[in-house]
């Protein structure tokens, strides 16, 4: 019987980019929240540019509606097709290759995150004058990394030429990127670096996730990630459903929630029908 071996793939063997569909966009909040990514008609991604880009993601652009705003973001998605894409995975220390991760081991690092990944792009564009064309796309997951949105489009080849010699393929890429993010660690303030629209202001420091058994989740996670409280999944869902009922009937004259429902919500407050109706059954079977 053979022994098992493990054994680090070396970059060049890693599979072509395939764009991934929109059913694997599990950190999609509702539709008011979603925000724009950048233009890919800029040719650089100088200062100007990256202030101009996260003014839009936080929603400081009050001359654009939200029809304009959702036409610029198609249209800016729809040019970007064939940008490659950097996912905050791919340089991720916690996951192996099968995990996500596409560098090599000693290039990864700890929660990367996709802001950090557009610093990179924009340091390495200044020093190396390179310009590059970005797409921005907080909204965007890995499906193997649901808990960490962002996505990055970028333009490395076209028509399967170099668009700068300075970067001479994706993986040449990944090097560069994964030399910023190691030289520039997250810490727990990297998150407050980009506000996002619908969410409010964070002022303190947010404490890491919960993680489940069987999980891997970063322990800094930007603030829409799914994966925080107020990120686009609630800590107990049904019981905030029930106090949007109580405040939304004043707590009287509400409709009476469905005997399951109540149940579930262990009876509290629910309006008095079904809470009551339970009571009531139980005397009877005594009663028998």
């Amino acid at each position: 019987m053979a022994n098992p071996r493990i054994e680090e793939v070396d970059d060049v063997s890693d599979p072509e980019e395939v764009d991934l569909e929109e059913a694997f966009d599990f950190a999609r909040p509702g539709q008011n929240t979603l925000a724009p990514a950048s233009d890919p008609s800029q040719s650089r991604l100088d200062p100007d540019v990256m202030q101009q880009m996260l003014a839009s993601q936080s929603g400081a652009n009050p001359q654009m509606n939200e029809k304009e705003r959702l036409q610029r973001e198609r249209q800016a998605t729809e040019s970007a097709k064939q940008y490659q894409c950097l996912y905050p995975v791919y340089f991720d220390a916690s996951r192996s290759r099968e995990e996500g991760r596409r560098v090599k081991m000693e290039d990864a690092v700890d929660c990367p995150l996709a802001r950090e990944i557009v610093e990179a792009l924009q340091y390495i564009g200044d020093s190396q004058n390179i310009p590059f064309r970005v797409v921005f796309e907080p909204h965007k997951s890995h499906p193997k990394d649901w808990a960490n949105p962002g996505r990055i489009r970028v333009l490395v080849k076209k028509d399967g030429k170099a668009v700068d010699r300075k970067v001479k393929n994706k993986h040449h890429l990944y090097k560069l990127v994964a030399d910023y993010l190691k030289a520039h660690p997250t810490n727990e303030n990297s998150p407050m670096k980009m506000q996002m629209r619908g969410l409010p202001p964070q002022k303190e420091k947010i404490p890491p996730p919960a993680v489940p058994r069987g999980f891997k989740i970063s322990s800094i996670l930007p603030l829409h990630s799914p994966a925080l409280s107020g990120g686009g999944v609630s800590d107990n869902m049904m019981q905030d459903m029930m106090k949007e009922l109580q405040n939304a009937g004043g707590g009287q004259g509400m409709p009476s929630l469905p005997a399951g429902l109540s149940n579930m919500m262990g009876g509290g407050g629910a309006g008095g029908g079904a809470g009551g109706g339970g009571a009531v059954q139980k005397k009877d079977k005594k009663k028998r």
